[in-house]
């Protein structure tokens, strides 16, 4: 299944060497593998598409393929999260309600 997600990936992103896709099984779900996508900043819209749709429809296929082979998988779009990034949002989301409180009062 990695191998078919790999195929499928890389054959519609612009960059697909930098494609790379772990492979992992799941602690809390025994029997569930976990397939998460890793592409370039460029490439994340169009592997998730418009609404999600794309990501959507690659899901269904890697489900099709794991039912045909009596298994349980999970696809995953993986994120870039730097932690900086997650504590300023924080500390910005903190600030504005701040500001909505004095305005309320």
């Amino acid at each position: 299944m990695k191998d078919l997600l790999e195929y499928i990936v890389k054959g519609i992103v612009n960059n697909p060497d930098e494609v790379v896709i772990e492979e992992k099984d799941s602690v809390d779900f025994p029997g569930l593998m976990i397939l998460n996508i890793k592409v370039s900043e460029q490439d994340k819209g169009v592997v998730i598409g418009r609404k999600g749709r794309t990501i959507n429809a690659i899901r269904d296929l890697i489900t099709i393929s794991a039912i045909r082979n009596d298994k349980r998988v999970k696809v995953l779009v993986d994120e870039d999260q730097r932690p900086g990034n997650k504590v300023e949002e924080t500390q910005a989301d903190e600030s504005s309600n701040e500001d909505m409180l004095n305005d309320e009062i």
